[in-house]
């Protein structure tokens, strides 16, 4: 599992906090997510990014779609997590 820092800056802090309010999710609510210590990371290597399914505080599904970058990982999307992956995950 990656762990190095979560990269923020005004365009993805934007795109996650403001961009899509009926999603309801928060750039507070990534960070959670990205330190689940239960997350489930994939490579997506058609799109060059990383998948990782996990939990907020308040144990919510999220899945969360981040790039590499130098300085750590860098949040481009975020979403509620389906049904269905949320029994992929969590039936192991």
């Amino acid at each position: 599992m990656d762990d190095r820092s979560v990269v923020w800056d005004a365009a993805n802090r934007k795109h996650i906090d403001e961009d899509h309010p009926e999603r309801g999710i928060s750039s507070r609510d990534v960070d959670e997510v990205l330190r689940d210590p239960d997350r489930v990371e994939i490579y997506l290597p058609d799109r060059q990014a990383n998948e990782v399914v996990g939990r907020t505080a308040g144990r919510r599904w999220l899945v969360v779609i981040w790039i590499d970058q130098p300085e750590g990982r860098y949040p481009i999307h975020a979403r509620d997590a389906s049904k269905r992956i949320i029994r992929k995950v969590t039936t192991k």
